[in-house]
């Protein structure tokens, strides 16, 4: 019997990441954002080398920056990795779905933030449930495209501009770094 070939990419798909009865379009979402922070880490991770190779110190803001985004791409890259999805990845009671971004400044301190989703896939909220010291958060008003943030200081010391990990209150997936504010 021949499979179809999109039915053996669905059964792949599947076994890659566990949906485990949860809304599609929100579970595509952080698959998709995993599948692409693979390839983000690694361009990041090569204008690091290309920085040292140039002399550019560690605590310059664009080193910075990157050492942010890298750690930002590092903690939706866990989400492809079956054996984290479980701790990463909850349904919860009655169809509401949370996904979790851990963030790993050193070796034992870490900045966790849970997305809620209702099963319709709507964002119900955010929660941080752990905050390194020195961090800090800002919950701006909306700006004038109507965009729900939540900006982060990682707390850089000796830095001119700040580099900020800005997270999209309704949307994880739109999160980034930036030097601001």
């Amino acid at each position: 019997m021949k499979v179809p070939k999109q039915a053996a990419l669905a059964f792949a798909l599947s076994l890659a990441w566990p949906l485990r009865g949860a809304a599609e379009p929100v579970a595509e979402r952080w698959q998709a954002r995993a599948a692409r922070a693979a390839g983000a880490l690694t361009q990041i991770e090569a204008q690091m080398a290309a920085l040292r190779k140039q002399g550019v110190k560690r605590s310059s803001e664009r080193f910075r920056e990157l050492e942010l985004a890298a750690m930002l791409e590092r903690a939706f890259a866990e989400h492809a990795d079956r054996k984290r999805a479980g701790e990463l990845h909850r349904v919860l009671p009655g169809g509401d779905e949370s996904f979790v971004l851990v963030l790993r400044p050193k070796r034992r301190t870490m900045f966790t933030i849970s997305y809620v989703y209702d099963a319709s896939g709507r964002s119900l909220g955010v929660r941080i449930l752990a905050l390194p010291e020195n961090w800090s958060v800002l919950v701006p008003e909306r700006s004038a495209d109507k965009e729900r943030r939540l900006l982060v200081d990682p707390g850089v010391p000796g830095t001119q501009v700040i580099p900020l990990f800005v997270f999209d209150l309704d949307d994880a997936c739109s999160s980034f770094v930036k030097l601001g504010p």
